[in-house]
C-alpha cells in the first residue's frame, strides 16, 4: 500500500504548511556528533536506545514519537518536534557604564512542540488514537516521551508535562487523518523536600 506515504506527505503539508520527509535512505549519511552510519547503505536503528525509524506498510518513517504512561502507549509515526528553551538571566545596572552586567542564573525547562497526524488503521476516523491522546493529556501521572531527537535534551528519565493540546479545524474528505499540536516541557523534579 505505497499510496499511504503520499497521503501522509499531503496531509502533513496541508495542515502544517511544510513537507514531512518519508522515504528510503540507502545513501543517507549522518554527521558528527551523532555518527551512526556504519556504511553509506547501513543505518543504525537507534540513538541512545530509541528507534530512529520504523516501517509503516513497508515505508520507512524517521523519528517516530511515542507517548506513554502506566496505563497506555500511543505511537505517532507522522510527527515533527520543535525544541525551545530559555535562560533566566539576572541583569544588574552599574552606574556610569553602558549596559548591564549579566549573570547567567539558570537554564529553564526544554519546551517541545509536537505537530503530528493521528492515523486510523481501519481507514475510518482515528477514534482510539484521539481518545488515547486525550487521556494522556488529562492524566495527572507522569507522561514519557520517547523520541530519538527529544532524548538529546532530556538526561535521565524522559518525562514531560503536557501543557496544551490542540486539534485544529480540518477540511477535506480524509477523515482517517487527524492533525494535532501538542506543547509539553521537561519534568525533572520528582518531589521537593521541606526541612
Amino acid at each position: 500500500m505505497s499510496h499511504i506515504s503520499i497521503d501522509l506527505l499531503n496531509v502533513y503539508n496541508t495542515y502544517f504548511q511544510k513537507p514531512y520527509s518519508i522515504g528510503k535512505t540507502e545513501n543517507a549519511v549522518i554527521v558528527e556528533p551523532y555518527q551512526i552510519a556504519k556504511k553509506d547503505t547501513e543505518l543504525s536503528n537507534q540513538i541512545n536506545g530509541i528507534d530512529i525509524k520504523e516501517k509503516i506498510n513497508g515505508v520507512e518513517v524517521f523519528l517516530p514519537v511515542t507517548l506513554r504512561n502506566d496505563l497506555q502507549t500511543l505511537k505517532i509515526a507522522c510527527a515533527t518536534i520543535r525544541v525551545t528553551n530559555k535562560k533566566t538571566i539576572i541583569r544588574t545596572a552599574v552606574s556610569e557604564r553602558i549596559g548591564t552586567i549579566k549573570e547567567q542564573f539558570q537554564v529553564g525547562d526544554y519546551m517541545f512542540t509536537i505537530k503530528g497526524v493521528l492515523i486510523s488503521e481501519t481507514r475510518g476516523f482515528p477514534t482510539n488514537e484521539v481518545q488515547k491522546l486525550k487521556s494522556l493529556f488529562e492524566s495527572r501521572k507522569s507522561v514519557y516521551l520517547d523520541n530519538a531527537y527529544a532524548e538529546q535534551f532530556m538526561p535521565g528519565e524522559n518525562r514531560i508535562a503536557i501543557e496544551s493540546l490542540e486539534f485544529p479545524e480540518q477540511e477535506g474528505k480524509l477523515i482517517r487523518f487527524r492533525p494535532f499540536t501538542l506543547v509539553c516541557e521537561t519534568d525533572y523534579v520528582d518531589s521537593l523536600e521541606v526541612k
